[in-house]
This record gives structure tokens, sequence and C-alpha cells, in this order.
């Protein structure tokens, strides 16, 4: 996974030697809330607070227009109520997620070097770890880290590690100098694959798809200019 990271980042950087494209490298932090959309818990599935870490690269090929492809650290989930469990009232499923979108960028000059821009895109991403919080009635709580559970035969039941998401949203950029621009973004991403696998499928069978609202803050660092 460090490798296709690191591959990913030496390609975007590779892209914009070709002369007229523009470029930046960035970092940013944000505050998700995070859920599933699923029928067979509609009346328990809740929402919960995440994490997201983005490291954004602008490949700016004209005024208007950049390809952006980014990585995010990012951290998915849901949170059950009344599960069903004795002294306990919500459950939270944390799985951590590194992805790689990448994104179709409108740019639209607002002001002096201010913008606006709207994108959208696609990418996969792969679960990294999976963790439970058990919230207890008496107060307190009780963590659990625990194996990505793969093995459909077992049980009859596994969870994929592979996912393929959507992003879409809008953002604001501010340049500060001729180097370093600072933004804030406000996006969702929809996973399109449904994250639980059956050996044999039940009837209703179940459609977990993660969703995440993000907001977030971060900067760029302009290593080449376009206009």
């Amino acid at each position: 996974m460090k490798k296709l990271t690191l591959f990913f980042v030496l390609a975007a950087v590779a892209i914009t030697t070709q002369a007229g494209v523009g470029f930046k490298i960035g970092v940013g932090a944000g505050l998700s809330v995070a859920k599933i959309k699923d029928k067979y818990y509609s009346d328990r599935n809740k929402s919960m607070l995440a994490y997201d870490v983005a490291i954004p690269m602008e490949i700016k090929v004209s005024k208007y227009f950049a390809i952006q492809p980014e990585i995010h650290f990012i951290q998915k989930g849901f949170a059950l109520e009344n599960y069903g469990m004795s002294g306990v009232d919500k459950i939270f499923r944390r799985r951590n997620y590194i992805e790689f979108p990448v994104l179709l960028k409108g740019i639209m000059p607002i002001g002096d070097k201010t913008y606006l821009t709207l994108y959208t895109g696609a990418g996969v991403g792969y679960a990294l770890t999976n963790k439970q919080v058990l919230k207890l009635s008496a107060g307190g709580k009780e963590k659990e880290k625990f194996p990505f559970d793969t093995n459909v035969k077992d049980d009859n039941i596994a969870y994929n590690k592979l996912d393929v998401i959507i992003p879409f949203g809008m953002g604001f950029e501010r340049e500060l100098t001729d180097k370093i621009s600072i933004y804030t973004d406000l996006r969702w991403h929809f996973d399109v694959t449904n994250n639980i696998r059956y050996n044999v499928k039940p009837d209703p069978t179940p459609s977990y798809k993660y969703r995440n609202f993000i907001f977030s803050i971060g900067c760029n660092f302009i290593a080449k200019q376009k206009n």
C-alpha cells in the first residue's frame, strides 16, 4: 500500500513536467459525518463523527479546469442503537480506509486570487483496520480491534475490503502568496459497491454502502503556476 501511495504521488508530479500545466500539492484535515445506506438496520442506523486527512494534487490544464488526484486516510462506519446486547446502548463500527479518488474540477475566479471550485470524480478505497466501540448503559465505553472478516464460508457473511467511491462537492480557495494557498472543502463520498457479501444470499439481502459528509480545511503549495 505504501508503494501504491508513492506511485500515485510520483505519477501526478511527472505529469506536471509537461509545458503549460500548473501543479499544486497540499494537505487537509476534515471532520466527517459517517453512516451507511442500509434498509435492514434503518430503524437503528445512526450517523457518527469520523475523520478525513487528504493529500490533494491539482494538475491545472486550463484557466477553468483541473484534474485532481487525491490520497485520503478516511474513517467510515456507522452507529447502531438498541442492538440487542445486554448493557449496551449503542455500537459504533469504525473502519479506516485509504482512498484514491481522481476529481474533475471546475475553477471559477470570484475575485483577485480567490476561487470557487466544483468537482466530481471516482476512486477506489481499501480497508486498513476494523474497530468496534460499545457505549455501555452503565456509562463508559469498551473498545475492541478485530480482524476484518473476509471469510464468507465460515458464517455465510463477510465484508469487502475494496470499495468504489463517487465524490462530489465544492470548495473555496484563496492564494496568500505566489507559492501558498488555503482552502475549505465541503464534499460527499458515496460508496457504490456493497461492502457486505454472502455465500448464500438471504431475502431480503442487506446492502452496506458507506456515506461520508465531510468538511475540511487545508493549504496548498503551488509548485507551478498557470494563469
